[in-house]
């Protein structure tokens, strides 16, 4: 099996476990504290965590860049390299502690959150994923044990504070250490500051609905987009998972010139994508809300359906904007991921009083609707890659409408989309079949 494909595969089954258990803790947290404590408890809660998650960004203002440059370094074989860029990322998240003053939770959180994201993007960086993996499943069992507390921020406090103690332990362990040099701070910056921005606006539009929901509406539609939200950012964890896997092939690749292997590996994933998202989908769209409303103890409403919508299409760029961060377009991605965050804010100050949790939804699918637009226009320009890629997304998007009909109506568009994916889903059973191969 060849260099790639093991990369690929490794970090991908690493992904599934860590990524899949860090989503699980929004939604198992919403749904306990929503049964706990009722559903404006979790409207409050949710707020100011999303708030600390979003403060979390400029904490771990270097995270991005230090996951692209370990990797070009480990493909160059500059091992002291990688040592000189890790201190001063992983110090800059304890600048969080400075918000205790004015939030005690938001100041641990934010920092402890700041700490996860710089180790997270470091070890997919030097290709260690699956030791992520390990820490993410450990650090879960704290998550669960929290809720023996009646402290309702005791199942982040001791997930994140888990993934801290675990982070310096393998820094230490390791000897991933050294000495801060110039060369190498002055790439972490120049990329930083551009791939900081891009973050930033993509936390926006996945913690801004929490705490947006709550300050423009009540406390109670934030709960309710609490519920929608933690369910449909499951969804997201699918590009995740890939994004942890290909990101730092693109930068090794790139820094092989080997640009067709790029083009062809954003192409492949999003059709991957487009297929496996939709068809989750309608699946969901035939059956969540009902299995939903059982769960939090009350109706989520047509707007989760236009939440799911808004996942695919976030879903369906994601390899596109990946490809350009990862390479040397990362102004073009964050150019767009700021115009799409930007439009999202505009629409929401009037669709959220408005339409409360449904104006939520449509205002978080404009939004992504224009970053899909700008990034197939850059892609195509800058990489070769194919706007015609996301043909199959506007067919799904067009029959998953259907459900707003009927049940009957979206199963049979459902249907109709197999049909159209058919040799999609072979070719797909195809590379499953050969990942399962020896050969290169």
């Amino acid at each position: 099996m060849s260099y790639e494909r093991r990369v690929i595969l490794r970090h991908s089954l690493a992904s599934v476990i860590a990524l899949g258990l860090t989503g699980l803790t929004r939604f198992l947290y919403s749904a306990i504290v929503a049964r706990r404590f009722g559903v404006e408890e979790l409207g409050m809660a949710n707020s100011l965590i999303s708030k600390a998650f979003f403060a979390a960004i400029p904490l771990s203002f270097f995270a991005v860049a230090l996951g692209k440059y370990a990797s070009e370094f480990l493909g160059g074989g500059k091992t002291d390299s990688i040592r000189s860029i890790t201190l001063p990322a992983f110090l800059l998240p304890l600048t969080g502690l400075l918000l205790l003053p004015l939030n005690l939770y938001l100041g641990i959180l934010a920092t402890l959150r700041g700490i996860q994201l710089t180790l997270r993007n470091f070890l997919y960086g030097i290709h260690r994923g699956e030791h992520y993996a390990y820490i993410i499943t450990l650090a879960f069992m704290g998550f669960l044990a929290g809720f023996l507390f009646p402290n309702i921020f005791a199942p982040y406090l001791l997930f994140l504070g888990l993934i801290a103690v675990f982070s310096a332990a393998y820094l230490v362990r390791f000897d991933l250490v050294g000495k801060p040099r110039k060369s190498e701070m002055s790439l972490l910056l120049s990329y930083s500051s551009f791939a900081f921005l891009g973050t930033l606006s993509g936390v926006f539009l996945i913690q801004g609905p929490y705490f947006m929901s709550e300050y423009l509406s009540s406390p109670e539609v934030a709960g309710v987009v609490s519920a929608i939200l933690s369910a449909a950012f499951l969804l997201t964890y699918l590009p995740q998972v890939l994004q942890s896997a290909i990101m730092p092939l693109f930068s090794y690749k790139y820094g092989r010139n080997e640009d067709d292997y790029v083009r062809l590996l954003a192409e492949k994933t999003t059709a991957f994508l487009i297929l496996a998202t939709g068809s989750a989908i309608f699946v969901l769209m035939l059956l969540g809300r009902e299995v939903l409303s059982a769960i939090f103890g009350f109706d989520v409403g047509p707007a989760f359906y236009l939440a799911l919508m808004a996942m695919e299409v976030y879903i369906a760029y994601n390899p596109s904007i990946v490809a350009l961060n990862s390479t040397a377009y990362v102004k073009k991605g964050t150019f767009v991921a700021l115009l799409g965050a930007f439009a999202v804010l505009l629409s929401w100050l009037y669709l959220i009083p408005a339409f409360e949790a449904i104006g939520v939804m449509v205002g978080l699918t404009l939004g992504y609707g224009l970053i899909l637009i700008g990034v197939a226009h850059y892609a195509r320009s800058l990489l070769r890659i194919s706007p015609g890629i996301y043909v199959p997304l506007v067919v799904a998007l067009l029959l998953q409408s259907l459900v707003f009909l009927s049940k009957y109506a979206v199963l049979l568009g459902f249907l109709l989309f197999l049909a159209y994916e058919r040799r999609e889903i072979m070719e797909g059973i195809e590379l499953i079949k050969s990942f399962r191969g020896r050969g290169s």
